[in-house]
């Protein structure tokens, strides 16, 4: 009796398997596109440079462009769980899909400010932030335009040091991305401090957004002058400039959701549109 029950189950989700619609048994998931290693021999920094590209998982079946998500400290922040926290999210409707590229580091020192600092222990640190965004620019951008289906919006996101150099390239090169996510920047640096309020008072760059991220036990120096920032940004920058500012509760130095946390910030209300630049809030 047993037996004969289990068949007569068994022969029933076979007919309702094979009643299905020939469209529902053809669907199959879209599965992860692996992540792809590249490098470009740069003039603009004199070495090679080694970049990785996440695609949005239905990058292959779509046809459509897609923004791109520059990630500073690629060896660093270009992990499974950040991606997976990004697909997620625009999964969810909450920002769009990207085309994510992590840029690996050669020298991180050199390349995260643009003037040379001397520490108390005699070690150096910067000089060639310069270079290194002009590398990005003029080098690495223009070989994901030419090889990836892109729409012309990029967001730029960098960590620490690296966090700086984002800020920095906000007022240097503000082409270089509509958006810009700086978690728990370190702006001590002599030469944005001396002129920080001119540089937003002369901001030409348009329609342009930063996000400022670290957590509520960040160092002391990034929860205020972060907030300097924000709040020099609110009383003199130019129409075009804004500026969001995100203390996450119960995290220290660059937030693990950091990215995700700016992103949001930067894309709220963006379900209406595709993003542009003067998309989000």
């Amino acid at each position: 009796m047993f037996v004969k029950k289990c068949l007569f189950i068994v022969l029933m989700a076979l007919a309702a398997l094979f009643s299905l619609p020939p469209a529902v048994l053809a669907v199959t998931p879209s599965l992860p596109i692996p992540v792809r290693s590249e490098k470009i021999a740069s003039v603009k920094v004199g070495e090679t440079r080694e970049f990785y590209v996440s695609l949005p998982d239905n990058y292959a079946a779509s046809g459509e462009s897609y923004p791109v998500l520059l990630m500073l400290d690629g060896e660093i922040n270009f992990t499974s769980g950040v991606i997976g926290g990004l697909r997620h999210a625009a999964q969810l409707g909450e920002m769009p899909e990207f085309i994510i590229v992590g840029i690996a580091n050669t020298d991180r020192a050199k390349d995260c400010f643009p003037e040379e600092l001397t520490y108390g222990d005699g070690s150096k640190a910067g000089g060639r932030a310069d270079r290194f965004l002009d590398f990005i620019g003029a080098e690495l951008v223009p070989h994901i335009d030419k090889n990836y289906r892109t729409e012309k919006f990029r967001v730029l996101y960098g960590t620490s040091n690296m966090g700086f150099t984002v800020v920095h390239a906000l007022f240097r090169n503000p082409e270089l991305a509509n958006y810009y996510i700086a978690a728990s920047a370190t702006l001590r640096v002599p030469y944005f401090l001396a002129n920080r309020d001119q540089l937003i008072r002369d901001f030409k760059g348009g329609e342009r957004k930063l996000a400022l991220v670290m957590g509520e036990d960040d160092f002391p120096t990034i929860l205020s002058q972060n907030g300097e920032l924000k709040e020099a940004c609110d009383s003199i920058a130019p129409a075009g400039l804004a500026c969001r500012f995100t203390v996450v509760a119960n995290a220290g130095h660059v937030p693990a959701n950091a990215l995700l946390e700016g992103l949001r910030r930067l894309f709220a209300g963006w379900k209406a549109a595709k993003p542009s630049t003067g998309a989000g809030d």
